[in-house]
Order: C-alpha cells, then sequence, then structure tokens
C-alpha cells in the first residue's frame, strides 16, 4: 500500500506541475495580442480492488460489489478558452479586432492555412495585407482556395467596415477594394496551437465556416449554414484573455496541491520505513 501511495503522490506532483507551467505560460502572454488563455483538464486513473466481491461471512455485501482503491490522476486535456478579450484602440486602420465568433485566415508561403484571432496587419511591399509573420489574410476563391487581399499602393483614407467590407480614397474617389471574410469551425477545442498566435485545423474540429462579418457562416465543403460570425472593428486590437487576478489564484491552489502531493510521498515513505524496522 506504502509503494501505491508512493505512485499516487508522483502522479499528483506530475499533473500539478503541468497547471503550473500552463498558468505560466498565460501569465507570459498575458501582453501577447488575441491569445487565448489555456484551461487543463485532469481525469482519475484506472481503479484497482481492494477486497474482492464474494461471499463476506460477519457482514452483508451488495452481490457484485467490489471495494477498489483508485491509483492517481492524470492530465486529460489542454484546451484554449476562446472567450472575448478586451478591445485595445490603436487608431491603425487595418488593425482589425473580432467582437463575437470567429477567425481571421492567413496563408504562409507555402499555401498552407492557420487561423487566428490576432488582427494586427499591414500591407506589404506588394500591396497584399499581411501580418507580423508576413503570412498574407486569405479571401476566399472557391475550390477551397484562397488569395492574398491586395491593397493598390495609391489606396489612402482605408476604411473597414464592421460587415467587413473596405473602402479606400485611389486618385481621389472613394472605392470599394475588397471584402474580409471570417473563418470559424464546428470544434474550436480541436485546433492546433502552433505559436505566433497561428491555430492549425485539425480533423478534429468539424467542418469549416467563413463568411462575411456579422452573417452566418457556411460551410466550405457542403455549403450548409454554420454559425453567426462576430463583427470586425477596424482601429483596434483584441487583447489576451487572461485574467491575471484568476490566473494567479489558481497558481497558488496548484502550487499548495504540489505540496500536498509531495507531502504523501513522505508520509508513505515514513510508513514504509517503519515497516522495514519492525524487525529491529
Amino acid at each position: 500500500m506504502m509503494i501505491g501511495a508512493l505512485w499516487r503522490g508522483a502522479s499528483g506532483m506530475r499533473a500539478q506541475q503541468v497547471q503550473v507551467d500552463s498558468l505560466a505560460n498565460d501569465i507570459a502572454n498575458v501582453n501577447t495580442t488575441g491569445y487565448k488563455q489555456a484551461r487543463v483538464g485532469f481525469s482519475d486513473l484506472v481503479y484497482r480492488p481492494v477486497m474482492e466481491a464474494g461471499m463476506p461471512v460477519e457482514q452483508p455485501q451488495a452481490p457484485g460489489s467490489t471495494v477498489s482503491l483508485g491509483t492517481g490522476v492524470k492530465v486529460a486535456s489542454i484546451v484554449k478558452d476562446f472567450s472575448q478579450g478586451a478591445l485595445v484602440q490603436t487608431g491603425e486602420p487595418l488593425n482589425l479586432a473580432i467582437q463575437g465568433e470567429g477567425f481571421f485566415a492567413v496563408v504562409n508561403g507555402a499555401g498552407e492555412r492557420f487561423l487566428t484571432r490576432d488582427g494586427n496587419f499591414h500591407r506589404d511591399a506588394d500591396g497584399n495585407v499581411v501580418n507580423d509573420g508576413g503570412y498574407y489574410l486569405a479571401i476566399p476563391a472557391g475550390n477551397n482556395q484562397d488569395v492574398p487581399l491586395n491593397l493598390p499602393p495609391e489606396a489612402e483614407n482605408i476604411n473597414v467596415a464592421a460587415d467587413g467590407t473596405i473602402t479606400a480614397t485611389v486618385n481621389g474617389q472613394v472605392q470599394p477594394l475588397g471584402q474580409i471574410y471570417l473563418y470559424t469551425v464546428s470544434n474550436p477545442a480541436g485546433l492546433e496551437a502552433v505559436g505566433d498566435n497561428l491555430y492549425r485545423l485539425t480533423p478534429a474540429c468539424g467542418q469549416l465556416f467563413y463568411g462575411a462579418p456579422g452573417t452566418a457562416g457556411n460551410s466550405e465543403t457542403t455549403g450548409t449554414p454554420g454559425p453567426v460570425l462576430g463583427t470586425l472593428r477596424s482601429g483596434y486590437l483584441e487583447a489576451a484573455n487572461v485574467d491575471l487576478a484568476a490566473t494567479m489564484t489558481r497558481m497558488v491552489v496548484a502550487q499548495r496541491a504540489y505540496e500536498l502531493n509531495s507531502r504523501t510521498i513522505r508520509v508513505a515513505d515514513e510508513m514504509w520505513s517503519l515497516a522495514n524496522n519492525l524487525r529491529r
């Protein structure tokens, strides 16, 4: 039994270490644009019978009942919390924040598509709207193909409306220049965080929907309607959704849990030592 207590305490220490690591990463990214905090989920390990079911001699026992004891805990999941973050005003027209559900789609040089909540965009030398990593803001072109959003170099006074329509002054005339689309998936928890504020699509995401901001998205493959997408705020960026007070509270709780699990190991070790010294 003492050996079992050692392993149970060790499993608790490992689980709480992951919790502390996750919380530390949240705190480190408190000023990261569009960052979403993580939630660590735990589950108990397999149960082992302490006393097998049978025919008791002294006290009645329900037929088939077994007295069992758990063997510890494990980290079951680490998922992102995609709740809304606060909006921070920047005044830059290509700084875009999403109010509500949805992601921007960006494409790298290899043609791989990613989703992001980071709307810190600007124009590159070719007039394409890109993020800080040089990934271009994707516009759906049909047949699961994307094209970059391109703005002419002479475009001035760029304005992005809440529904994603882009207008600008070109040669003294206000002209429409394009439309920004938002994307979402059936199961956002299935997105894979890959760094640089980007998420990779995985089979666990389910269907991919896209549409103009403020409208119901359509499935990219079947065309079936999906959830209503959020709207855009030009001149704003979405801050991280990390609540520092709550995060620090969870950090203290995780630290205390780690300490108590280590004490469990120490107590089990002392009991083991007492049992080994009985013959002396």
